[in-house]
């Protein structure tokens, strides 16, 4: 394994049948595949007719999938961090929409998260191997504990969620010391711009800093100028809850409440 990628590589044919089972892969099915690794899934989504795209950062391992899958029409693959790719890479192999499916180096999860949520124009739908801590905080909800966060509610905002299976470690070489997940995400419209939808999940990160405070507690921490202004009425609508007891859709009642108050004051970007 090339250690510094926190590569685990499937090595179960079994559990790459279930991947593609969750995510509806079928013949002639568009799928963008990060980090193939072995190329154990890769292979199942070939059998199964899936055209696929494939990128993959180890140079080592990009040569060993480019002599295997030699000739293979419905196979190509680029060589690079998907971080760092531009996406305009699929456009120029098929309009779309795509589905990824991937087995995620754990360190990079997040981060490829939150770049999928906002491309998720292009997606029909994302079937992800991960962590499976990571998996629980992508599904999470009110009542899920410390899973519940930033992360779950920008997951609900831009997406239906499922938890599909979970994966032993004994599934992978070399085996990680956790347990994974797999997660599938078809996107959904939120309603709300691009730019607003950032403003909302950077003001949700920001009164998670410290979730076990009160949220009005928070709230005056972050936006004092509208706590200041709402005063008693919106103490009594969040009371003594927590950030972590607030569902998505009470969020974003909060947040409407929060822009049409400071839009006549000032620009809620400059409150929070």
């Amino acid at each position: 394994m090339a250690r510094k990628w926190g590569q685990h590589f499937l090595r179960h044919p079994a559990v790459a049948e279930r991947i593609l089972e969750t995510a509806g892969v079928e013949p002639g099915t568009l799928v963008w595949e990060i980090g193939p690794g072995a190329g154990i899934l890769t292979a199942a989504l070939r059998k199964q007719g899936a055209r696929v795209l494939a990128v993959e950062i180890d140079p080592k391992l990009a040569a060993a999938l480019r002599e295997r899958f030699r000739g293979d029409v419905d196979f190509q693959l680029i060589e690079g961090d998907v971080l760092a790719l531009s996406l305009e890479v699929l456009d120029e192999w098929d309009a779309g929409p795509w589905k990824v499916v991937a087995n995620l180096p754990y360190n990079i999860s997040t981060p490829l998260f939150f770049r999928m949520l906002a491309e998720r124009r292009r997606w029909q739908s994302l079937t992800l191997m991960v962590q499976w801590e990571v998996a629980e905080r992508l599904c999470a909800g009110p009542n899920d504990g410390k899973a519940y966060g930033v992360l779950a509610l920008a997951a609900e905002l831009g997406f239906e969620r499922t938890l599909a299976f979970k994966v032993p470690p004994e599934a992978f070489h070399p085996p990680p010391k956790v347990e994974s997940g797999v997660v599938h995400l078809v996107p959904v419209e939120s309603g709300l711009s691009h730019e607003e939808e950032q403003h909302l999940l950077n003001w949700i990160r920001c009164l998670f800093q410290q979730r076990r405070k009160t949220l009005f507690r928070n709230l005056r921490r972050c936006c004092p100028a509208w706590v200041q202004q709402a005063g008693e009425a919106l103490r009594a609508q969040v009371q003594m809850r927590r950030p972590e007891d607030l569902t998505y859709a009470e969020w974003r009642t909060l947040f409407a409440w929060f822009c049409k108050d400071m839009e006549s004051t000032t620009s809620p970007e400059t409150e929070c």
